[in-house]
């Protein structure tokens, strides 16, 4: 199994000349299918990780939280952003499971909106008790990332 597969708190990855901590691991459950993000930290720059999900997988999302996209829930039916068009890809009622910590989430069901768009461009939109969040990013070759083992 692929290190970039079992990411969990306090691993190490090491991206783009960074080396960030993984403070928490979301787990989301929805229809029949689970998808983890994990919330990696290297002091105030936060990127959010989407491990692989089988050996088959080369490619790994990485996404950061945006402010500048003003969109409602649910989400329009295409969204325009960063001189892209995104067309939705999943959504659903999802139930969340948090490893480790992810400050200002819960665990709990929320509504999950995911967007691709071209040239593998991602937005991932929740509806939380605590409003809204938006994360855009892309996906990257599974040999960008490194995964060291954190500490037990």
């Amino acid at each position: 199994m692929e290190p970039t597969q079992t990411i969990k708190p306090k691993d190490v990855l090491s991206y783009l000349g960074r080396d960030y901590i993984v403070e928490g691991v979301l787990t989301y459950k929805a229809a029949g299918k689970t998808t983890r993000l994990a919330r990696a930290v290297d002091d105030e720059v936060v990127v959010w990780v989407e491990p692989l999900t089988d050996d088959m997988d080369d490619r790994l999302l990485v996404l950061s939280e945006i402010q500048d996209l003003h969109v409602g829930t649910p989400p329009p039916p295409s969204i325009s952003y960063r001189n892209n068009t995104f067309l939705p890809r999943q959504s659903g009622l999802a139930t969340i499971e948090i490893a480790g910590k992810v400050p200002g989430r819960a665990s709990g069901s929320f509504e999950v909106w995911r967007y691709r768009a071209a040239g593998d461009m991602y937005l991932h939109i929740e509806s939380t008790p605590g409003g809204r969040v938006v994360l855009f990013g892309e996906s990257v070759h599974k040999g960008m990332i490194d995964v060291l083992p954190g500490g037990a």
